[in-house]
């Protein structure tokens, strides 16, 4: 039964799969008819499509053929076109380019020189010899010389010389503003700035390089006789009284003084300076002190030159050129090719700071002149204004380019040199300052006189030489930068580096520190050699204590022994030293009237109230010529003057101490004795009459 079954299944299969066979048989028979009678179809399309491109291929190659003569011709007729506008080119801009640019309206006349420009082109690139290429030539550069007219006519239309006054607030107006700020000196308005921006790119693009030259030198000459102008302002009696106006409109700013003025600018100068270095500091996680640099310098009481207004005015100048010459690279920025800038801002400046440069020399040989005659304060001076013109350096590095940084540190040369020249000449003035020479100060002035002071007083010059380096103490930064560039004080320097470091601010006050020690070094063997002119041994050593004294006194009274503690630690100790070994000398020299009382054991001993003949001529001879000396010496030493109280009255006190026990013990073996028939003669006074006279010393008013 199984087996009956799987044959019926089998054949079952067997007769669909046969069924299957058949349709797809058939449908093999339909597509290949179809694909037949496709092909047929496509093969008539063909043959169709072959017979319309030889009919319609010559039409297309006959079309595309007439629209390349069509844009030959359109292009021919162009190009005849533009040539016949280069040959009418010169006629039609004629009346134009004669006439010339008008304000406000350049674009038309750039436009007609553009058509000329054009025209010349064409004509030397295709037809060299003709006469319109003359005529544009000539009318294309009388039109180039007529916009260098007007360029030149706008500078000068909306330039002129700035007043002294508007430039005194030019420079008196805060640091971070600028010109525009202050209407009163407005110049060049946008319209006009403008135009010349114009123009000149114009011409630069042309390359006709005219109005580099014509910018320069008209800015020269406004930038050269504004400054000129306000020199001749400093001249007149006015200067520096006038009230500076405000920024903004009300009522004028209270007068001050140009110091003062001068004053405020560079210790604006000087805290930026700060600011920046204490922000750098910071960085690197450092401290600062505040009060450092140039910034512990500029006190109210640091007036440029110290009253020498030469200085003060140069100094202004300075300012007004480096003031000026900002507002001209802001305006040179709004109307210069920017290739350009650096050209003409090199032209523009250097007359101005060629000026200023010859001033310079003009004002430091004045200085080196006035320092000729002693007058030192001539020399402070140059070491103020050279600190301010350091100040103004980092403006003038950004400002200017290598050329004029190189002129203007002329300046800053000459000051130094001069300042040099100053410290060298008053370290020979002290160091020749022997024998007869007297040093005598009015208002501070250093000039030759007569012999030593008679009272043996502190002489003019020990005080006028610690007046001079108290003076210098102020100016320790500038100072010490003068004296690095001098071999000796560098190899000295070196010598102390090597023990001890020592910050730049130590070394510049260190260098200052070792020109001092010279001073005084050669203002104490002066004075050694000046205390020769006394006749008498004690006015010598009160001569020498008195002014060793003082000068001790000064340096502890003023910041200089902490200055000179670098250079020599014990200076003061050095100096209290040889103050006492002064006052041992004075005291000694007191032995030879004591010599006449002393020792009592070498005199004769009285027996009962009296003494033999022979003795009593000794005891005469002692007494009298004890008085002498002792009048002698009271009538030199009372006219003596020894200024400072603390060391008279100590003098005073010695005196006593060493003569009166002495005396004492002297008057009281021999007052009573009877040695002379007139005791009254030799007994002439009681102790405590030589007290008085001690007390009277230094006193010529006794």
């Amino acid at each position: 039964m199984a087996s009956l079954s799987n044959t019926s299944e089998i054949e079952t299969k067997l007769e669909k799969e046969k069924a299957n066979l058949a349709l797809l048989r058939s449908r093999v028979e339909n597509y290949q008819d179809l694909t037949k009678s496709m092909s047929s179809i496509l093969n008539s399309f063909e043959q169709r499509l072959g017979r319309l491109e030889e009919t319609i291929l010559p039409v297309y190659h006959e079309t595309e053929h007439l629209q390349k003569r069509q844009q030959n011709l359109d292009s021919t007729l162009q190009c005849l076109e533009k040539v016949l506008q280069h040959y009418d080119a010169s006629q039609e801009v004629c009346n134009l380019i004669h006439l010339g640019p008008s304000e406000g309206d350049v674009g038309t006349f750039l436009d007609a020189l553009d058509r000329l420009k054009a025209a010349m082109d064409y004509f030397l690139n295709n037809n060299s010899q003709s006469v319109e290429l003359d005529n544009v030539t000539s009318l294309f550069n009388t039109g180039c010389e007529s916009l260098n007219n007007h360029f030149k006519f706008l500078l000068r239309k909306h330039c002129s010389p700035m007043r002294p006054v508007d430039l005194l607030d030019l420079i008196y107006i805060e640091e971070d503003s600028s010109g525009e700020d202050c209407p009163s000196i407005k110049q060049l308005p946008p319209t006009a700035r403008e135009e010349l921006r114009i123009v000149a790119a114009w011409l630069e693009n042309h390359l006709r390089r005219e109005y580099v030259v014509i910018y320069a030198d008209e800015r020269s000459d406004v930038v050269f006789r504004s400054l000129q102008m306000l020199k001749d302002h400093q001249k007149s009696g006015s200067w520096g009284s006038e009230p500076l106006k405000t920024r903004y409109h009300g009522k004028p700013e209270p007068r001050k003084s140009t110091s003062a003025r001068l004053q405020q600018i560079f210790e604006r100068k000087a805290n930026k300076m700060l600011l920046k270095a204490s922000q750098t500091i910071e960085q690197s996680r450092f401290a600062i002190r505040k009060n450092s640099g140039y910034g512990d310098n500029l006190t109210t009481d640091d007036h440029v030159g110290d009253g020498d207004q030469d200085l003060e005015k140069y100094l202004v100048l300075l300012l007004g050129l480096q003031r000026l010459l900002i507002w001209e690279r802001q305006i040179l920025s709004d109307v210069i090719p920017s290739t350009r800038l650096g050209e003409v801002f090199s032209r523009l400046a250097h007359t101005s700071i060629e000026m200023v440069v010859k001033d310079a020399e003009s004002i430091t040989s004045k200085v080196l002149r006035s320092i000729a005659r002693k007058d030192w304060t001539a020399a402070l001076g140059v070491f103020s204004a050279l600190k301010h013109v350091t100040l103004m350096q980092p403006d003038i590095e950004k400002l200017c380019d290598v050329s004029q940084r190189h002129q203007l540190a002329m300046v800053l040369q000459k000051l130094q040199s001069t300042g040099s020249r100053a410290l060298e000449q008053f370290l020979d003035l002290v160091r020749g300052d022997t024998g007869s020479n007297l040093v005598a100060m009015s208002s501070s002035t250093i000039s030759g006189s007569g012999n030593v002071p008679k009272d043996a007083t502190v002489h003019e010059l020990t005080s006028n030489a610690i007046w001079f380096v108290e003076h210098l103490l102020e100016h320790a930064d500038v100072i010490g930068g003068i004296l690095q560039m001098d071999s000796f004080y560098a190899s000295q320097l070196d010598s102390i580096a090597l023990h001890k470091s020592l910050s730049p601010e130590d070394r510049r006050k260190a260098l200052l520190g070792l020109y001092i020690k010279r001073i005084l070094s050669e203002l104490n063997l002066t004075i050694v050699s000046k205390c020769e002119q006394y006749s008498d041994i004690a006015t010598r050593h009160l001569f020498r204590l008195n002014n060793i004294h003082y000068i001790l006194k000064s340096l502890q009274r003023s910041n200089l022994l902490e200055l000179l503690s670098v250079t020599e630690p014990e200076c003061e100790k050095n100096y209290q030293d040889l103050i006492q070994e002064l006052k041992n000398s004075y005291q000694r020299s007191w032995m030879r009237i004591l010599a006449h009382i002393s020792p009592l054991e070498d005199l004769p001993r009285p027996t009962a109230g009296k003494v033999r003949e022979k003795e009593r001529a000794v005891i005469k001879e002692r007494f009298a010529n004890f008085n002498k000396d002792l009048e002698e010496a009271w009538k030199t030493q009372r006219g003596i003057s020894v200024p400072d109280v603390i060391l008279r009255e100590g003098l005073k006190r010695d005196n006593s101490e060493t003569l009166i026990p002495q005396y004492n013990a002297f008057f009281e073996m021999y007052a009573e004795v009877s040695f002379s028939k007139n005791p009254e003669k030799y007994v002439k006074y009681k102790p405590h009459d030589v007290t008085r006279m001690l007390n009277s010393l230094f006193d010529d008013t006794v």
